[in-house]
């Protein structure tokens, strides 16, 4: 039996991620603003923005328990709109939440897993942070702020005995894309095409793989002796990666922008729409 930490376990994947964990007899302790209603889940109310409050929760378990064995990050949000609609304010919370939360709760895990002698501490990223996806720039360069964090990370705590790991999953059926935040259109050139992406997105999640799939993955990641660095989650998944790493940059980015509904105009067309 392990003791696991997950945030953001109030919905989506990390509340799958607990429940799949609980099955298998770990002691799940679940981070949320909310308190959460599941029987198996020891259930702690903290914000991941506020360090203090994250840390005093960490040092509580670890005083209750003896350890830590593994923390998992999965507390996050989206917003969906073009860059120039989005506001300082939302961008800032998302970031708050998506990046600097799971700083905080690295930060509150380190300490207590080096002086246990190890750990393991598994970042929920994206595909999104690999490809970043049209009208949902935020929330893809929060998920590549995670991967970089990850790999320093990696070099900073293997002395002692941390694993890490920045897990990709790419669409799962939470929900999560009709429940993100949604900007309103102030330039109407916008308007069709981010109707168009956020229709596909959603489309792409009741696609998508159960969260109960994502969740035995990670289970399975957890019992491994060494963990990799990174984990994407779906053959899908790991071949569009795979390509978007070897093939050009540029041509990628376009594949992306028709997959998502819409086609660049022409520089003719561009002045036009000014």
């Amino acid at each position: 039996m392990k003791v696991i930490i997950i945030t953001g376990i109030s919905s989506g994947i990390g509340f799958s991620i607990a429940e799949h964990l609980c099955k298998k007899g770990h002691k799940v302790y679940g981070v949320s603003r909310s308190k959460v209603h599941e029987k198996n889940v020891f259930s702690i109310q903290a914000d991941v923005t506020d360090f203090e409050q994250l840390k005093q929760a960490y040092q509580e378990i670890h005083d209750q328990e003896g350890r830590i064995d593994v923390v998992i990050n999965s507390a996050g949000m989206g917003i969906s709109g073009s860059i120039e609609d989005t506001s300082t304010e939302d961008a800032s919370y998302l970031y708050n939440v998506n990046f600097i939360g799971t700083f905080h709760s690295i930060k509150a895990a380190i300490p207590l897993m080096r002086a246990a002698g190890g750990g393991k501490i598994i970042n929920i990223s994206s595909v999104a942070g690999r490809i970043a996806i049209p009208f949902q720039a935020f929330y893809s360069s929060s998920k590549a702020a995670i991967n970089n964090l990850t790999e320093a990370l990696d070099n900073e705590v293997s002395p002692f005995g941390i694993q890490v790991c920045a897990v990709m999953p790419g669409d799962i059926k939470t929900g999560f894309t009709k429940h993100r935040k949604k900007n309103r259109v102030n330039h109407p050139s916008y308007d069709k095409r981010v109707e168009k992406s956020v229709a596909v997105m959603e489309q792409d999640e009741q696609d998508g793989m159960e969260p109960e799939y994502a969740a035995r993955v990670i289970c399975k990641l957890i019992k491994r002796k060494k963990i990799p660095l990174y984990k994407v989650i779906g053959f899908k998944y790991k071949l569009i990666v795979m390509l978007a790493k070897w093939l050009p940059s540029a041509w990628v980015n376009k594949v992306v922008g028709s997959i998502y509904g819409f086609k660049r105009q022409s520089s003719k067309n561009t002045k036009k729409a000014r």
